[in-house]
């Protein structure tokens, strides 16, 4: 084990956690805003195109924010 300090001393913030914090912020309203659409998707008329466009457009939606939360390391 190393006796290394990681990160920021106590209390204080340097750059680097407020990139993290914004970072982190930016991804959950992404997550936050593709996931109202997913759920408004019903609303759409498309006439008979409706049944093929909105799977893949939900589809599309669900990946977007899976990869957004599995990127955010």
């Amino acid at each position: 084990m190393s006796d290394e300090k990681k990160g920021s001393p106590a209390f204080k913030m340097d750059w680097a956690d407020v990139w993290g914090v914004a970072k982190n912020a930016l991804l959950v309203a992404g997550a936050a805003g593709l996931t109202v659409v997913a759920q408004n998707l019903h609303v759409l008329d498309m006439g008979m195109y409706g049944p093929l466009v909105v799977p893949i457009i939900a589809v599309g939606l669900d990946t977007a924010i899976k990869w957004m939360k599995n990127n955010s390391k």
